[in-house]
């Protein structure tokens, strides 16, 4: 992704623990392009071992170094309260500033990716602030040392639903999926259906009276097959999608009973709740569907073509 992006944009985070069998590929970002700033996360010292190795030091001034930080989602990083860790971190790059390549420390960098698990404000609002708490003590620790220290922050829900003030204790947001949100945003609470900006054009291609169902070409393989567990007509049931009116070129409300309720690789099934909404639709119709998760979906579609409301094409990286 940073490859794609490096003609326009100069100062770029991989917002990912480093892979170290990409760093042939950083070192060839960093020589072609002479202006970027390129921000690297790590949480072990095996990964700064291999940049210490490989990098130029001529490159290395424009290389900057994020420590990962697990404020309680349990995915990557390193645990807040582990300052072992991060000491044997911060002891090498103190190290490489002594020497050749010289490794730029900015700071920590978090997710609280556990507030996608979050169903009421109340929920979220607990995320952020113990999450916004293990960061500023890590920061009160540290900046002695590294007084330019950084902190970076990040996740849909908090940033959605918190008071914009609240983040003045960091030097960056980063609020993921904010721009199209999706029906797990919705349920979340982060946003509410009317906010989801992106939404899959799918052709009829079979209709089943019988059940009620239609059959969309647009599947696993365009949609990807993430689930979403909603509490309807009083039972919890997982949908894959829910069907809005179209408006145009773009599109209005939901149509009240009308969701995906499965998924395979190129076939999607539409219940449609009466037998006059039914009726409604015919073969070859195009119905649009908002997705569970609107960045795989994006993903998947990648190769098939996007279009703004206004038909015009989005660009989109495909490599």
């Amino acid at each position: 992704m940073a490859e794609y992006f490096a003609p326009k944009w100069k100062d770029i985070t991989v917002a990912f623990p480093l892979n170290v069998l990409e760093i042939d590929t950083i070192a060839s970002l960093l020589s072609s392009y002479r202006d970027l700033q390129l921000n690297l996360l790590v949480e072990n010292t095996e990964a700064i071992e291999a940049l210490m190795e490989s990098i130029e030091a001529s490159l290395s001034s424009r290389l900057g170094i994020y420590i990962k930080i697990d404020v309680g989602y349990g995915r990557t990083g390193i645990p807040a309260h582990d300052t072992d860790r991060i000491d044997d971190i911060l002891s090498l790059l103190k190290s490489s500033s002594k020497n050749k390549p010289h490794l730029q420390f900015l700071g920590f960098l978090s997710h609280a990716g556990h507030s996608y698990h979050c169903k009421t404000k109340e929920e979220i609002v607990t995320v952020f602030n113990t999450s916004c708490d293990l960061m500023i003590k890590l920061k009160q620790r540290y900046m002695t040392d590294f007084p330019n220290l950084q902190l970076s922050f990040g996740d849909t829900p908090c940033c959605s639903v918190i008071d914009p003030i609240e983040f003045q204790v960091f030097d960056e947001i980063r609020p993921g999926n904010f721009v199209f949100y999706d029906l797990e945003q919705a349920t979340i609470g982060s946003c509410t259906v009317d906010n989801i900006a992106i939404a899959v054009a799918c052709p009829i291609v079979a209709k089943h009276p019988q059940r009620r169902e239609l059959t969309l070409y647009g599947g696993g393989v365009h949609f990807c097959k993430q689930g979403l567990v909603v509490h309807d007509d009083g039972s919890d049931r997982t949908i894959y999608g829910r069907v809005v009116q179209p408006r145009g070129n773009s599109w209005g409300g939901l149509v009240a009973g009308m969701y995906m309720r499965s998924l395979s690789q190129e076939h999607g099934l539409i219940v449609v709740p009466s037998e006059e909404e039914f009726d409604k639709y015919s073969i070859g119709d195009i119905l649009l569907v908002l997705p569970v998760h609107s960045c795989m979906t994006a993903d998947c579609l990648k190769y098939k073509g996007c279009l703004t409301t206004e038909l015009e094409k989005i660009e989109r990286m495909k490599n």
